[in-house]
């Protein structure tokens, strides 16, 4: 073999007794006439084994991987059709049907593999398995469907790894979709899941918490995928009747941090919570808009309040500042306004502000509602 080869498959039944292992020099494309013209199926002494184990580059196109052919075949362990174990490999699936595997594709190493335009029905235990036992797995998957899989993609085990899952059709017949297992996948460069659909059986994309205060999962993006929300970063505050927090304001026009003591309610998606904190956690800068409302209360009567947002710390600069004209003292006096902030980056920080124009008023903020978006 002096250079890249392709070895055509004629329009006929094909049969595999052994394991194919290709480790060749440079890299090696099987490939059929046409669309579904060529078929590979797996005879008696290929049991408990895969068809195909890569070691080098391998291209796999327009053919027709099934299991069915032989009874019992793609129910047991081992019983794959494609293995890429080949170390800093470049590999595709593109226009390829896998009917009844155990995992129909396997990364094993840190190989990179594209799979393209394929159908991938009745995986036993997956569609495609990522067990990267070297960091720097990389696995793109675009415009492929899934079948009634056990699992449609697995990402078992990896570190530093690169996943792209775009525009890719899951129908479950009670199975899962996406698998992440975060205990043994435990790093990645990047996480991208986007732009696909599900038939609303079984579970869709499991295994992510965008809740966590140590930003585990934060830089994974899983947008506009049909039949599962967004994880773009957002958060609510809720806090109902606070009758004991109070923030004393000394001397007059001194900005002080709002204390409204424990939150009573709160969610979040990619922003750490603590109270009248919230703190951005991607690593991406997005913009961001708060719209914040609900009542505050001081104990003098005709005073001149304001309130805004400040960033890390730094009361030079308010966002969203509004004033309030206080009539009557010890009266909830409602307020509500929006912030827009740009290009917020990783560890920012916002809390909430006030002021007095008069010295000693005692501010209290009974209720308050705080959502926080960013896009």
């Amino acid at each position: 073999m002096s250079g890249p080869t392709i070895v055509r498959l004629d329009e006929e039944t094909y049969t595999v007794a052994e394991t194919i292992t290709v480790n060749l020099a440079y890299s090696l494309t099987f490939q059929g006439l046409s669309y579904g013209t060529a078929t590979i199926v797996p005879a008696t002494g290929l049991a408990g084994k895969p068809m195909f184990r890569c070691l080098s580059d391998c291209y796999f196109k327009m053919l027709q991987f099934d299991a069915t052919a032989l009874a019992g075949y793609g129910t047991g362990a081992g019983e794959d059709a494609i293995r890429f174990v080949g170390s800093g490999t470049y590999n595709e699936v593109k226009d390829c049907t896998l009917d009844r595997f155990y995992n129909a594709i396997l990364d094993s190493t840190d190989a990179e593999i594209w799979v393209f335009e394929t159908d991938i029905s009745n995986a036993q235990n997956n569609g495609i398995l990522v067990h990267g036992a070297v960091a720097g797995v990389t696995v793109k998957v675009a415009e492929t469907d899934f079948i009634a899989c056990n699992v449609g993609v697995n990402l078992s085990k990896g570190s530093n790894a690169t996943i792209q899952l775009a525009s890719g059709a899951y129908y479950n017949t009670g199975g899962t979709a996406i698998l992440y297992q975060p205990g043994t996948f435990t790093s990645f460069t990047s996480i991208s899941i986007t732009g696909n659909s599900w038939n609303n059986s079984g579970t869709y994309i499991s295994g992510f918490d965008f809740t966590r205060t140590d930003e585990r999962d934060a830089n994974a993006t899983l947008e506009n995928n049909a039949g599962a929300g967004d994880s773009k970063p957002k958060c609510f505050i809720n806090v109902l009747n606070n009758n004991v927090n109070t923030v004393t304001i000394t001397p007059a026009n001194t900005w002080f941090k709002a204390n409204w003591g424990t939150n009573t309610a709160s969610s979040t998606t990619k922003w750490t919570i603590n109270d009248n904190r919230i703190t951005y956690q991607p690593d991406n800068l997005k913009n961001a808009w708060f719209n914040i409302a609900g009542n505050l209360s001081v104990n003098n009567a005709n005073r001149v309040i304001s309130i805004g947002v400040v960033k890390n710390g730094v009361t030079a600069t308010r966002y969203g500042e509004t004033t309030l004209r206080i009539v009557t003292a010890n009266q909830p006096f409602q307020f509500s306004f929006v912030v827009y902030l740009e290009d917020v980056a990783p560890g920012d920080y916002f809390e909430i502000y006030y002021t007095s124009a008069n010295n000693g008023d005692v501010i209290k903020i009974q209720d308050i509602q705080w959502l926080a978006y960013a896009e």
